[in-house]
């Protein structure tokens, strides 16, 4: 259980935020200044493997780099002992939630097949993870793909230097800090169908129906506007202040939650602001 949440706390930094403008996962970064090409690709992070793919385009773009940049490297062992040293539970989570609104969450807790007292084993963030990993409906946990695992398998990425956009301490804090005891509850009771609506996200991913995508996960019944600016807008914003000098050194191949693509505050938007070309790579 422990390793399968080591390697899975990503999970939430996609599914509760949107996607690219276009029908492409996969951008050229090019011009300003750049004498080889980057690229950046929208990540899914997570798959039953019934449906997990990447598409040969990745494999073509990861030749074309020296370096692959993902948000955290989850197979660093030191970034491994940090999740292990997040795992411990927060006896504190439920203070002054009414009772009514923890016996809801208990109950639906063992609805979804997980005990109750889970919050006494691991902490709130990773107990939201596991939540989220269920509704992806895969046979097992050891059923579960790893997106930025599988990259990093392939032949086209063997050899190469890993970077990381941000450090897992502040991605995991940032977890702890957003989702509440209220917002767990709020979550239990909304009546939405979460695996109904994933197993759209999934099939809407691997199409690369983007639009599709976008209806699924633009929305404030997921996460509000404040907590979407936190987990995308400023996060994007120091990606985007280290991504120029990361280019300038090598050619790097970016792998981010597909989240962080859309919109005006969206990496794509905010590297043409920097005067690159982005160019779609549809094949």
């Amino acid at each position: 259980m422990k390793q399968s949440l080591t390697t899975c706390i990503l999970v939430l930094l996609f599914f509760f935020v949107g996607v690219a403008q276009e029908n492409a996962l996969l951008w050229k970064i090019s011009g300003n200044g750049l004498t080889r090409d980057s690229y950046l690709f929208g990540t899914l992070h997570m798959a039953c493997s019934a449906d997990f793919s990447i598409p040969t385009k990745v494999e073509v773009a990861l030749k074309k780099t020296d370096y692959i940049a993902y948000e955290v490297d989850v197979t660093k062992p030191e970034n491994r002992q940090i999740v292990q040293e997040k795992l411990k539970p927060n006896a504190n989570f439920f203070n002054g939630l009414a009772p009514y609104k923890k016996e809801a969450i208990d109950s639906a807790l063992v609805a979804h097949g997980i005990p109750a007292t889970i919050f006494d084993q691991i902490s709130p963030a990773m107990v939201v993870s596991l939540i989220s990993m269920k509704s992806f409906d895969c046979p097992s946990m050891q059923d579960i793909k790893m997106m930025e695992l599988e990259i990093s398998k392939m032949d086209a990425a063997k050899g190469k230097t890993v970077s990381e956009l941000e450090d897992i301490t502040f991605q995991l804090d940032l977890l702890d800090s957003l989702f509440s005891a209220e917002d767990l509850y709020a979550y239990f009771t909304s009546g939405l169908d979460m695996k109904e609506i994933t197993r759209k996200m999934v099939n809407a991913y691997f199409s690369e129906n983007l639009m599709d995508l976008q209806d699924l996960l633009l929305n404030t019944a997921y996460l509000s506007e404040e907590k979407q600016r936190q987990l995308l807008t400023i996060r994007n914003q120091n990606w985007i202040a280290k991504m120029p000098n990361m280019m300038k050194e090598k050619p790097h191949f970016f792998a981010v939650g597909a989240g962080h693509l859309i919109g005006k505050s969206g990496l794509i938007q905010l590297l043409k602001n920097a005067g690159y070309t982005l160019t779609p790579v549809m094949n």
